[in-house]
């Protein structure tokens, strides 16, 4: 594999192996390996998926296994047809404590029932689907509705966006649905009420069906290490996760949070669902408070959360926006990631100071002005030991964010500016409330 994207995969993975999914974006198909692995909720979809659909088959062979239906266990003090016992307290010494011998003997005799044991097992295993998914559908609830307060606007990538988290959703309540309709299955399979048991039953089926979801059972008991491994058997060895611009803009995402916290900045809420799919990450620090957007997406026709809006263009995207207390209200960082080390593309993100504006106004002489971004970055993987600035002013240039040759100083550097400036006019709005 491409060592750049590697990299990129494994500072996601420590993160949160979330951030690989390709969420609200394109994918790509990459060879399943220990170091590429399907991330938790597609795990956890795909074996709900895997197990349900096995349920079927499951009943079917149980119905015809001969070792497990119809038949029940008999103790017997008498040896004729029966086998020896199991049990410890089924033998006893003879008068001179030389010889051990038996006293009672097992007998397997047909029963009016089919042996629910293996039911009750596989009910288990549906519970625990049904727990997990539940965790997942209000993490990733969260996340999307989060993600919706950012996609506004008409056009049709806002569109397309609001309906694939719509989908997203969905996909969740077709799992729910999946397990609810197994555990119907298995209830109506037996005239008896079933409960559900971990402990794998004895005698166990012999058959084919059975015999595959033992093994998925394994790796169903330790998920995070085994389970996606065994997944990359049923999807032909290959996972899907996002493409590699989105891969590196949510890896200067993750930077970007370890920046400010080095600075002494910290969230209460989990930054991942804004990483993965937009949203807002809000930032605290001696009771100034900032706020980091993912992927914003602003239009002309509304007011986005933030305080700002667009003009010139009917729609614009930066991927971060950082907002904070100015002199005028709300003042904004931009912060646009590229893969490309082109100059043209990383001096395009100015575009930003532009098309982007506050609606609050700002007074000159006495005079309302319009408020516009402080700066508009690029982040870029170029190998460089400092800060590129294009302007005069340094509202626009490039911070050096190479995963294969990082260092984290331009972009302390670079959020250091922030940091001051957030505290200093934090404060300030305090002392004037």
């Amino acid at each position: 594999m491409n060592p750049f994207i590697q990299q990129l995969i494994d500072d996601l993975k420590d993160f949160s192996a979330e951030l690989l999914s390709p969420g609200l974006n394109a994918g790509q198909q990459l060879m399943a390996s220990g170091t590429v692995t399907v991330t938790s909720t597609a795990a956890l979809l795909n074996a709900i998926d895997f197990l349900t659909g096995l349920i079927p088959k499951l009943i079917m062979e149980l119905e015809n296994e001969e070792s497990v239906h119809k038949v029940r266990e008999h103790y017997t003090s008498m040896p004729k047809g029966a086998k020896l016992s199991l049990r410890g307290n089924d033998y006893q010494c003879d008068k001179k404590r030389t010889t051990v011998l038996p006293t009672r003997w097992l007998n397997l005799l047909p029963a009016i029932e089919t042996d629910t044991r293996p039911l009750r097992w596989l009910l288990y295993l549906l519970e625990m689907q049904r727990q997990a998914l539940e965790d997942a559908q209000a993490r990733t609830t969260k996340y999307i509705d989060n993600s919706l307060l950012t996609q506004q606007g008409n056009s049709s990538y806002a569109q397309n966006d609001r309906a694939t988290l719509f989908n997203m959703r969905e996909r969740l309540y077709e799992a729910q649905s999946k397990l609810e309709q197994a555990r119907a299955t298995l209830l109506r399979t037996v005239q008896q009420k079933l409960v559900p048991s971990s402990t794998l039953p004895y005698p166990y089926p012999r058959s084919s069906a059975w015999t595959q979801l033992r093994i998925y059972a394994q790796n169903l008991t330790n998920p995070s290490e085994y389970l996606p491994s065994f997944l990359h058997n049923l999807l032909h060895g290959t996972v899907e996760i996002a493409d590699t611009p989105y891969l590196y803009q949510r890896w200067c995402g993750i930077k970007l949070l370890h920046a400010f916290e080095q600075l002494e900045w910290f969230w209460y809420d989990d930054p991942v669902g804004a990483l993965f799919l937009g949203g807002e990450i809000v930032l605290h620090k001696q009771g100034i408070k900032l706020s980091i957007w993912v992927e914003p997406r602003f239009s002309q026709r509304s007011v986005h959360p933030s305080g700002f809006s667009c003009n010139e263009v009917n729609e614009t995207h930066p991927d971060y926006m950082i907002v904070t207390s100015g002199p005028s209200g709300n003042d904004a960082f931009i912060l646009d990631p590229t893969t490309t080390g082109d100059e043209e593309i990383r001096r395009s993100k100015g575009k930003y100071l532009d098309t982007i504006e506050s609606i609050g106004m700002a007074t000159v002489a006495g005079n309302p002005v319009v408020r516009h971004p402080l700066r508009a970055w690029s982040a870029a993987p170029i190998h460089r030991p400092y800060c590129e600035i294009d302007d005069v002013e340094g509202r626009t240039g490039t911070i050096p964010m190479h995963p294969l040759d990082w260092s984290d100083k331009p972009l302390l550097a670079w959020v250091n500016d922030i940091d001051a400036y957030s505290l200093a006019w934090g404060k300030f709005a305090k002392l004037v409330e």
